[in-house]
């Protein structure tokens, strides 16, 4: 299993083609946890796996989790984001990080980009934050 860190700016970037804030994340979590998810580029991800969301705006912050259901895969006709893959959030955890998100400040990666694997420091804090 891995982890990766995977980075919503609430004002420009989508989880599934609508804007994603914390809050409406939190509520997909209790309403409609398995999303489709989007990618700019293919990630080797698998079943299992965990991506961590870093909301990028309005506050720098990792507010919620998902567990990973199948690899991407790739779609025609969306040049941005071609890539999709499955993915449920873990209400339980995703409401634990919304209480007590992990700030930027307090991350190793200070500058994470695309959708990087999380180093095992901001793991450690991440399941601590998220009571995993």
């Amino acid at each position: 299993m891995r982890d990766w860190l995977f980075i919503l700016d609430p004002t420009d970037t989508t989880m599934d083609g609508d804007l994603s804030s914390k809050d409406r994340v939190l509520e997909l979590a209790k309403t409609a946890p398995r999303r489709e998810w989007w990618l700019a580029r293919r990630r080797h991800m698998a079943p299992g796996d965990r991506i961590w969301i870093y909301f990028a705006a309005p506050l720098k912050e990792v507010a919620a989790v998902a567990e990973v259901e199948g690899e991407p895969y790739e779609v025609t006709g969306d040049a941005q984001y071609p890539w999709r893959f499955r993915a449920a959030l873990n209400l339980d955890a995703t409401r634990a990080l919304y209480r007590s998100p992990v700030p930027l400040a307090a991350l190793a990666n200070q500058h994470p980009q695309g959708v990087p694997l999380v180093c095992d420091s901001d793991l450690a804090l991440f399941l601590r934050h998220a009571e995993l």
